[in-house]
């Protein structure tokens, strides 16, 4: 037994002598102290770091951006300028938050330095060095929604009991939060995550769950749409954030030099507002800085006073459409009234015998008329039909968009909001027509796919497809209708997939001899399943993309011959990948007519 436990004490202290080597042998290190790049007029640094948006992070393109970064971007400039000397940055994704701390710490390299929105605190100072700090530091309470806000550091403590703690490891936020357990409720039960955000997830899903976050982050997790409350009690303020570097390092003259000169505290304040927005960063520094009072009306109940303007903004947007819709309703009522207004005309008419021939003519005129407006009324039926989005869909695409822009990400914004003003205004143009083109309806696909996948990137992907010559591109079909088989095949089949399965959806379009016939595959969950667990959650199935398309089906059906088809394929062949396929028959017109 003794001798296990000097085998294990050997085996850790080998394993922290050895773990710098580890780490050294995997990132590519390329470094010179000040002392050989303050003489030979240049020299290069390496920067360990780690994604925490929007402070440093990757954009989908692979691009380095984010407050932290463009600061030690500024480094370069500013040693051009005050030492004559070109230096170059060479960054290196750290893969994990733990991984950076202890490197630096145990490094030797001279010009080696972390960034991943580091606090200083006095334990840390003992084993690297800090540059001047650039942003206040505030730890808060944020608590999930069922939970009162406390209005005293001892109602807090009094309902720990009934708590659960979520953080970080390795993080000032871990330290409060056991510093919290400690000090008034040893057994409050601590949960760790992968970073803040899923910190800020699982408080947001989690009855009665609590934790410490920057205020910062706190913010940016509104904006995003997660739902937590911020308790005005407990919470703690450091010296700052900085970028840390090793006690060996010579790099502390002109890191102290950059960090504390105007030209870089006036690029901090630039870059919080560019990242974080300006009403944002003015809310944020002014609740993190140490002479700040907690009660000031700059605090975060102004950004959520914003985010319920917005919210409000969509909700009378929908109220108008649902208004729109009322007087449409109301005006088939009018008619109906009328019809059955002049029916009593005619009744009256018919009792005087002189007027008989007249109203024989009027009675068939109200017959001709009544036709009619039935089929105007069908008709109206069927565009309403085919223009019903999905509400949650433009609901949660113009959440997308409002994320993009919370990032001041022009690009991303503008792009986004180009392709669904295409999008509604295809859809929009297209309400009209009973019949489009099979090219115009992949058209439609493609763009409303495009802007499912940037909502859940990574999820999913997919294809459109033709067969055969120019006739199968230009065969007809009601507009939207194979939409409904494609949000199906997307909500009921693939976004039900487990976590990190890619689904796969197919589209084809091709002619089965007078018909048209479109296909849609997925590799989602099998649809009875899907079915059943929607039903299971008591989800209403009147408004979703099968009963559109069955009351569509009826309508188109009931005034003609030839009949438009839904066949589901319940056995696939054991060769394919994919688990549910549906095609759509849709036979063509004869003589340019109507199906």
């Amino acid at each position: 037994m003794k001798f296990n436990c000097q085998y294990r004490s050997v085996a850790l202290v080998l394993c922290w002598m050895l773990f710098p080597a580890l780490l050294t042998a995997q990132y590519r290190i390329k470094e010179d102290s000040w002392k050989e790049t303050k003489a030979k007029k240049r020299g290069v640094i390496s920067v360990l770091w780690y994604d925490i948006e929007p402070f440093i992070y990757r954009t989908r393109s692979g691009e380095i951006i984010g407050v932290e970064y463009e600061l030690m971007e500024g480094f370069k400039p500013f040693l051009k300028k005050h030492y004559g000397v070109d230096l170059e940055v060479n960054w290196v994704d750290a893969k994990s938050f733990k991984n950076i701390y202890p490197f630096i710490s145990r490094s030797h390299y001279k010009g080696l330095f972390g960034l991943s929105f580091y606090s200083i605190t006095d334990e840390r100072k003992r084993e690297v060095k800090f540059s001047p700090p650039y942003m206040p530091d505030l730890n808060i309470v944020v608590s999930n929604n069922s939970l009162p806000v406390y209005k005293s550091e001892h109602d807090f403590v009094g309902d720990l009991k009934r708590m659960k703690g979520y953080t970080m490891e390795h993080t000032t936020m871990e330290k409060d939060l056991l510093r919290l357990k400690q000090d008034y409720y040893p057994e409050l039960p601590v949960y760790n995550q992968v970073d803040d955000y899923e910190v800020l997830k699982q408080i947001a899903t989690v009855q009665n769950a609590f934790g410490y976050v920057p205020v910062s982050i706190y913010v940016i997790a509104l904006q995003r749409g997660i739902k937590v409350k911020r308790q005005q009690v407990l919470a703690t303020r450091r010296e700052g954030f900085a970028a840390i570097y090793s006690k060996e390092s010579d790099w502390s003259e002109p890191v102290n030099s950059y960090f504390n000169s105007v030209e870089c505290k006036l690029l901090v304040n630039r870059l919080i507002k560019k990242y974080l927005g300006e009403e944002v960063a003015n809310i944020v520094l002014n609740v993190s800085n140490a002479d700040s009072s907690r009660g000031k009306p700059g605090d975060i109940e102004l950004l959520t006073k914003e985010r319920e303007i917005v919210t409000q903004r969509l909700i009378d947007t929908a109220l108008e459409v649902q208004r729109e819709k009322t007087y449409r309703n109301i005006a088939l009522a009018i008619g109906a009234m009328v019809i059955l207004f002049a029916g009593g005309l005619y009744l009256r008419f018919r009792e005087k015998k002189r007027l008989h021939d007249e109203l024989k003519e009027r009675n068939k005129l109200i017959a001709e008329q009544k036709q009619t407006i039935e089929g105007i009324n069908e008709h109206l039926k069927m565009k309403i039909l085919q223009a019903k989005l999905n509400p949650h869909f433009i609901f949660n695409s113009l959440n997308s968009l409002q994320y993009f822009i919370g990032l001041n990400d022009r690009k991303s914004a503008l792009l986004y909001l180009t392709r669904f003003a295409s999008f509604l205004r295809n859809v929009l143009n297209y309400g009209d027509d009973l019949l489009i083109t099979a090219a115009q309806e992949a058209v439609l696909l493609e763009q409303y796919l495009w802007l499912e996948q940037c909502r859940f990137p990574d999820r999913f992907e997919y294809s459109v497809h033709f067969s055969g010559n120019g006739v199968t591109r230009s065969a007809l079909l009601p507009p939207m209708m194979v939409h409904s088989l494609v949000e199906d095949a997307l909500y009921l089949g693939i976004l039900n997939l487990d976590s990190g399965e890619t689904g796969r959806l197919c589209i084809l379009f091709e002619m089965a001899g007078s018909q048209l016939q479109v296909t849609v595959s997925d590799n989602g969950l099998n649809r009875t399943t899907a079915i059943a667990r929607q039903q299971s959650k008591g989800l209403d199935n009147e408004m979703n993309a099968s009963a559109i398309l069955h009351k569509r089906l009826t309508l188109y059906n009931n005034n003609t011959e030839r009949k438009i088809e839904v066949v589901h394929q319940e056995e696939l062949p054991a060769e394919t990948t994919f688990v549910n396929e549906v095609r759509l028959l849709v036979p063509q017109p004869r003589d340019g007519g109507n199906l």
